[in-house]
């Protein structure tokens, strides 16, 4: 990628023909990603030029690149002359000419324009997680790696951890014998869930984002398993061997029932949640030795914060919101918009960006069948909150409803 781009404005961005053909076209997708990973201050510059782009948003097929790219040099030239100002104004104001100017051009050229306000403009917090494109993959203790090209892959492990069912009809048999320590991984990417039956009996959810580490065999005098992400235990009852589920500094520790762990690399906590049975909490570490142990009954919920290593334990809480995501729905009560943005992100591997008069803080409620695809989604939010979405590859641009707008 040329260096010029370090020093680029959101309005030089918007004038750049490889930029355009990237907005436009997906040209050179993985340098303009890299690009951005390696320069994250200019974010708000890069999303602001694409905001101009996608609101032209022309069909390709009725205009070219050149075209787009003369087409916004004649409205910021129009707009200058008609108010004989600098050249440095500013975009938001650009796109309200650019409609007016746009319909006398274009002779006829499909498009879409996103009205936006006086106080418009790419809210920098909203660009939530950029799609993760790894693919689903079981990974066997010899290193064997399996894709799981499912959207919800199901796996199987036997008695002895060497005949493992994938889906309904595939099967593999393992013939090297797996031994006390042969661990084994399922990694599951944003966009993607899991169920996974281990050779103990023990089921798993996971859900999207996560990774799983565990015995392709369970023996000696527990089962440990190590978890990043978010999973669902259904625990196999062994009195004489517990079951421990290890996240960063965390050890919860079973002997049979049901719960959910979350650890996200993002989140600065880690939940539990006991649905049935008990479950004790510890922190990991020789210097833990003497660290007391919490206890949980059912329909508890504790908090571990990863920074000052305190955890606090709430009662009587409704366990189905916490654990509907492994039914395929998405339970919200009262909780901002940026928060459902956030898990929609992760289910459907996609990125959301906002403007920044959408109200990010405004609390809704609701329960969404995650079965459904992601614009019936984004209709059901539409009509619970007063915001407008349009869907582009994985990205996710959401305005303000017209009728809400900052008035000018």
């Amino acid at each position: 990628m040329d260096k010029k781009y370090t020093r680029f404005s959101a309005e030089e961005f918007a004038q750049d023909t490889n930029f355009i053909k990237w907005v436009k076209k997906g040209t050179d997708q993985k340098e303009w990603e890299r690009f951005i990973r390696e320069n994250p201050n200019l974010t708000q510059d890069i999303l602001t030029a694409r905001r101009i782009l996608s609101a032209l948003h022309f069909n390709p097929k009725d205009l070219q690149d050149d075209a787009v790219y003369t087409i916004f040099k004649n409205i910021d030239s129009f707009h200058s002359k008609r108010h004989k100002i600098k050249r440095t104004i500013r975009f938001r104001e650009i796109l309200q000419y650019a409609a007016i100017f746009i319909l006398l051009i274009s002779l006829g050229a499909a498009m879409s324009i996103f009205i936006v306000g006086r106080k418009g403009g790419v809210n920098p917090q909203m660009a939530i997680l950029p799609p993760n494109n790894n693919e689903a993959k079981l990974i066997l203790s010899g290193g064997e790696e399996i894709i799981l090209k499912e959207r919800e892959p199901e796996l199987q492990f036997n008695a002895t951890g060497n005949l493992i069912k994938i889906d309904r009809d595939s099967i593999i048999n393992y013939n090297k014998k797996p031994d006390q320590d042969a661990m084994a991984q399922v990694v599951i990417p944003y966009g993607k869930r899991s169920t996974l039956l281990m050779s103990d009996g023990t089921k798993v959810w996971l859900n999207a984002g996560s990774k799983l580490i565990f015995p392709q065999k369970f023996s000696g005098k527990n089962r440990k398993v190590f978890l990043q992400g978010e999973a669902y235990f259904d625990v196999f009852k062994n009195k004489g061997s517990p079951f421990i589920v290890s996240s960063d500094n965390l050890n919860v520790t079973v002997h049979g029932t049901q719960f959910d762990v979350k650890n996200n690399n993002s989140d600065k906590d880690i939940e539990v949640v006991l649905v049935e049975g008990a479950v004790s909490l510890k922190e990991k570490g020789v210097m833990n030795l003497l660290s007391k142990e919490i206890r949980l009954i059912p329909n508890q919920k504790a908090v571990y914060n990863k920074a000052d290593k305190t955890t606090n334990v709430e009662s009587e809480v409704d366990v189905a919101y916490y654990i509907s995501w492994k039914e395929g729905l998405l339970e919200f009560n009262r909780e901002s918009i940026v928060n459902v943005f956030n898990r929609l992100s992760k289910y459907y591997n996609v990125s959301f960006i906002t403007e920044r008069s959408v109200e990010l803080n405004r609390k809704i409620s609701g329960k969404l069948d995650l079965k459904e695809s992601l614009e019936e989604v984004m209709k059901v939010i539409s009509d619970a909150a007063p915001v407008m979405f349009r869907i582009e590859k994985n990205k996710v641009f959401v305005i303000n409803k017209i009728n809400n707008l900052p008035v000018r």
